[in-house]
């Protein structure tokens, strides 16, 4: 083992390992694992630090552990194992070339690996918020994300204990708070080169005193930095292979990456164990390896991403903030939220239908109610839910459409183009495409009217916050500035080979068709969603099959000409960047932003791969902020043919 750092010489503070990690190590290595949990201190709570209240959330198991510490472990137990061992020795790369099996485990940085890239299919991308490794003796008794707000932004640090009076604290923000707050000058980097950026330490000891009991943050080569993301195509090549961050970086919000390379090593030993010709065990393990990183990758994207936006959501209320963070990926299910941290929920939940003015109602039926039955303050228009159906624009009787539309419980009724109703029954509005470029009349030019307006604008497959991302944004930017109330996002409807965690691909079939079932109440339900959960009065669940989540020989119902599509594809992983614009567009512009959801989504229940059923993963993106209102297709009747005379 070659090691160009002394045996004493540890970067950083502490590392944390899931209770999954932990039990693969003891099936591993029971002695290593012996003595690491010795060494360990146990978390089981989060504590969330809003600016305005502090939440806990329990449910978690987690062991830290100091970086120094596991490390003398792993020494120790390698040398006992008749390893030996070299430190303070750099190995070139190419050096070790005559060697039967190379591992290469340096890191994101990997020297060994980008010597010749080429042989790895390597490709490194940067994060955008600047963050630091510190440390702490201030006393943390949970998993901690404190967030600050400063007079040039906001702030976070996430802080967990590893050792009696210790703690590790990590320090982020975004680009333009960092720059703004002059952090992002070099201070005395080059009279101290291995030393920590200490204007910046003693800043954020400041900017975080009141969550410090009056102890200082630490440094150990601490300075800015942002976070590489790593991927590789090939973790092997000839006598060579990849491990930990050299291999792959998952953000570390979602775990850390020594416990990702310790799940690596136990796999590729067993895998070099079990067949003596390494290129196949290389290939083993990776076979072993690759599906539970890229797992870990697609959870950590979302969350670096949330991260690095979490200032934009701090107006909301905190019970609404902290379900929002916890439902930053797809990791946790309405019903593990609810297995662990009911109240938080719970309080979510009444946060949201506050803001809808519906909570505690006299005489309100029992029960939770979803998501679509509170009502939103559109302008000066009140909608009674967030329920919404588009009228083409090929429709004869429109006025019949919306009375239709009224009748099965819609909220608010879009009329494509420029139309208008003499006094209609229920909340009626406009939807327009702008044209390309921009041009075009303004809304208060289109139509006299009250009621609101829309924008059907189509949302890009991509990154939200990527380029895309950008455009989207500034072209709702510019319609609201035109008289736009809001936007109706239309997916893009190109498949898309995009993956998530909880993707399903099949549906268990709803009732016969006709049938009207409450959404949780049927035999063998699992919606997420308690039992007697109530949609609205009056809002039908049409029972009909779900483009994009039934298999492929199920029939797809007729729509009515022009109506929005909902994600097709993998309909979770095109639900997820659905809801990543939907979200930066809301924030960003102020707009009002409905989203199209599958046709019959109150009668769906979770497919045979897990996770939310639709009426779960509407609920949570209406009461965590991240759309405004859902639009679902008009029920499209099919006339009896006439028999022939005889």
């Amino acid at each position: 083992m070659y090691e160009r750092n002394a045996p004493h010489e540890a970067n950083g503070f502490g590392v944390v390992f899931s209770a999954r990690t932990m039990s693969r190590l003891r099936r591993s290595d029971p002695e290593t694992h012996a003595r690491i949990v010795r060494a360990s201190v146990t978390v089981s709570d989060m504590e969330l630090r809003h600016p305005r209240a502090t939440l806990r959330y329990g449910g978690f198991d987690f062991s830290s552990i100091s970086r120094q510490t596991l490390l003398t472990i792993l020494q120790e137990q390698a040398a006992s194992a008749g390893a030996v061992l070299h430190f303070g020795h750099h190995a070139a790369p190419g050096s070790l070339d005559d060697a039967d099996v190379v591992v290469y485990a340096d890191g994101a940085n990997s020297a060994q690996r980008d010597a010749r890239p080429e042989r790895f299919g390597t490709t490194v991308r940067y994060g955008a918020s600047p963050y630091m490794w510190l440390g702490t003796e201030a006393p943390f008794d949970a998993a901690t994300f404190a967030f600050v707000a400063t007079g040039h932004g906001h702030f976070a640090a996430h802080a967990y204990p590893y050792a009696e009076g210790l703690t590790t604290v990590v320090v982020e923000t975004d680009p333009a708070t960092w720059q703004a707050s002059g952090m992002d000058r070099p201070a005395d980097h080059a009279r101290n080169p291995g030393g920590s950026d200490e204007a910046s330490l003693e800043r954020l000891s400041e900017l975080f005193a009141d969550h410090l009991g009056g102890h200082k943050l630490l440094g150990n080569r601490s300075r800015w930095a942002t976070f590489r993301i790593v991927r590789n195509a090939r973790w092997s090549e000839g006598n060579a292979v990849l491990l930990g961050d050299a291999a792959h970086t998952a953000h570390f919000t979602v775990g850390s990456g020594t416990k990702l390379a310790m799940e690596d090593a136990i796999a590729l030993a067993a895998a070099l164990d079990r067949d003596a010709d390494p290129r196949a065990a290389f290939a083993a393990y990776e076979r072993e390896r690759r599906a539970l990183v890229t797992r870990t990758q697609e959870w950590a994207e979302p969350s670096m991403r949330w991260w690095e936006t979490f200032g934009r959501r701090l107006h909301m209320a905190p019970a609404q903030f902290g379900l929002h963070f916890m439902t930053r990926t797809s990791a946790l299910t309405y019903e593990g939220l609810r297995r662990r941290f009911a109240d938080r929920v719970d309080e979510a939940e009444e946060a949201y239908r506050t803001a809808g003015g519906t909570a505690a109602r006299p005489g309100a039926a029992p029960g939770p109610a979803h998501g679509v039955a509170a009502p939103l303050l559109l302008g000066s228009v009140r909608l009674p839910n967030r329920l919404v159906e588009v009228v083409p624009e090929e429709c004869d009787d429109p006025a019949a459409a919306v009375r239709a539309a009224g009748a099965r419980g819609a909220g608010l009724v879009l009329l494509r183009g420029a139309r208008t109703l003499p006094r209609p029954d229920v909340a009626v509005g406009s939807v327009l495409r702008p044209e390309p470029g921009g041009g075009g009349a303004t809304a208060r030019e289109t139509t006299a009217r009250t009621a609101p307006l829309f924008a059907e604008v189509a949302c890009p497959a991509a990154d939200a916050w990527g380029p895309a991302g950008d455009e989207l944004t500034a072209t709702v930017r510019a319609l609201v500035a035109r008289g736009c109330e809001g936007v109706l996002l239309t997916p893009d409807p190109t498949p898309s080979t995009d993956r998530a965690p909880d993707s399903r691909t099949d549906s268990a079939p709803g009732p016969a068709a006709g049938t009207r079932t409450e959404p949780g109440t049927g035999p063998g339900s699992r919606t997420g969603i308690a039992a007697g959960t109530r949609i609205d009065p009056g809002i039908a669940a049409e029972t009909r099959t779900y483009p994009g989540i039934g298999s492929p020989a199920d029939p797809v119902p007729a729509r009515a000409a022009g109506t929005p599509t909902c994600p097709v594809g993998d309909p979770a992983a095109r639900w997820h960047a659905l809801l990543g614009h939907a979200e930066r567009v809301r924030t960003e512009t102020g707009a009002v932003v409905a989203v199209p959801v599958p046709d019959g989504w109150a009668l769906d229940l979770p497919g045979s791969t897990g996770g939310d059923a639709w009426p779960t993963r509407i609920h949570l993106a209406l009461v965590t902020g991240r759309i405004d209102l859902v639009v679902s297709a008009a029920p499209t009747v099919t006339r009896p043919a006439v028999p022939a005379a005889s």
